[in-house]
């Protein structure tokens, strides 16, 4: 399946590398090891974002070389490109500003995703394999299809997003292709526990978060569906902020009974993010995408409109009469 992504970047020279907005480690660890890989074959390349790096994530970019989108936007980084490369999401409305830009120009596309459904016409080239536990799986396939080298840079990326996006490989994505992986890069030299600690180090305000956000706790009638909520003053009360809430659906997803969780996160401009987590019998995907959203039948999200108790007035009987009946 790797053909048409090798012709792609053998017939171009300069690249941007993107991903979505609010990106966390899999999507950043994808960009930097292909913008790494690319360099590897003497091409140009530039990672340009919609959204700024999480603060889990600023170890990867340790040369601080993604360029956030915005208004003083160099344009020439676009002009200068013969080619883009999308990777861990295959859809305009999560490429976020950076997206529309792309839309306006005719530069050609390659995706490299693990996300359902791709929108028509999003890239010239598609690779989506719904089975990869992370986008950065794909990415170490195709350099290894590639038979290039794996530096550092690119191992401690790679296993980084696997490590991340299989939730320490508890998740129900874990598969034997992602160990493999993970094992062939720690015997290049990835120092497990180093990146544990980069990835997972909490601060004071994080860890004060994990209560406030326990304290919302509440479920549906018969226990089947529980969710917690942050707002921007509990983050503010608790010196937190956005991406400490990052995680924190699994503190919920292992009570018993739970077929389904959710983390609604009101967001600066008012929308609320939902992050939704199923343990099998639910397909969170079908839920996301009835709301404009995506991700996995396992995990996905989207955006409501708030405020926080109308979101969640909303979205709970959806997800009800989504479950299986008993």
């Amino acid at each position: 399946m790797w053909e048409a992504v090798s012709t792609f970047v053998r017939d171009h020279e300069s690249f941007v590398v993107t991903t979505h907005i609010n990106p966390e480690a899999d999507a950043i660890g994808s960009e930097v090891a292909f913008a790494a890989f690319l360099e590897g074959q003497g091409k140009k390349v530039t990672i340009v974002n919609s959204s700024a790096t999480p603060l889990d994530c600023l170890f990867l970019d340790g040369a601080d070389r993604i360029v956030v989108y915005g208004d003083d936007f160099d344009q020439r980084i676009l002009d200068d490109a013969d080619a883009v490369v999308i990777v861990d999401v295959n859809n305009w409305d999560h490429l976020g500003p950076f997206g529309e830009e792309l839309k306006k120009r005719t530069t050609p596309r390659a995706c490299i995703d693990h996300h359902e459904e791709a929108d028509d016409g999003f890239a010239e080239v598609i690779v989506c394999d719904t089975k990869a536990a992370a986008a950065g799986l794909l990415v170490y396939d195709f350099i290894k299809f590639m038979k290039a080298e794996i530096t550092p840079v690119i191992a401690d990326a790679v296993y980084t997003a696997i490590l991340t996006d299989t939730g320490s490989f508890r998740f129900s994505n874990t598969d034997q292709r992602a160990f493999l992986a993970a094992a062939d890069l720690c015997s290049l030299g990835v120092n497990p526990f180093a990146i544990y600690r980069k990835v997972y180090a909490k601060s004071w305000g994080a860890s004060h978060l994990v209560g406030a956000a326990l304290s919302t706790l509440d479920k549906n009638s018969d226990g089947r569906i529980a969710w917690i909520y942050i707002t921007q003053k509990m983050l503010a009360d608790n010196g937190a902020v956005y991406e400490d809430s990052d995680g924190l659906v699994e503190q919920v997803r292992g009570i018993e009974g739970v077929e389904l969780c959710l983390i609604f996160k009101e967001l600066s401009d008012g929308q609320v993010k939902v992050s939704l987590r199923s343990n099998g019998k639910v397909n969170a995907f079908e839920i996301a995408k009835s709301f404009g959203g995506g991700g996995h039948r396992m995990a996905s999200g989207m955006r409501l409109d708030g405020p926080m108790a109308d979101a969640i007035k909303k979205l709970v009987p959806v997800c009800e009469d989504r479950l299986p009946s008993l």
